[in-house]
């Protein structure tokens, strides 16, 4: 049995927690892989996004319930935000080069 299936968790929606950074690393790397700039083979890509997301400070966010003055639209569009995801990206993408598992 699954943890999310066990009482008490079961009773909860866990489907709306949302790590706010994961949208931003997953359309830096589609991009990168529609440029034919990294591997897009499933273990560079996903030793990709893990690294990346791991290096980023967490910003998780529950769907329907964000804070008017905070919506997630600001957290995407923000320039600084953005950086840091990229920098992100880049840095894990070439620690998965330097040591690939395909």
């Amino acid at each position: 049995m699954e943890i999310l299936e066990r009482p008490p968790l079961d009773r909860y929606d866990f489907s709306r927690l949302v790590n706010m950074w994961e949208q931003l690393v997953l359309e830096i790397i589609a991009d990168m892989i529609e440029k034919h700039e990294m591997c897009d083979c499933q273990d560079c890509v996903l030793d990709t996004v893990a690294l990346a997301l791991n290096s980023l400070p967490t910003r998780y966010w529950i769907l329907g319930s964000f804070d008017a003055f905070s919506p997630p639209e600001r957290f995407y569009q923000d320039s600084m935000n953005v950086r840091m995801a990229e920098e992100a990206v880049m840095k894990a993408y070439r620690l998965v080069q330097e040591n690939p598992h395909h």
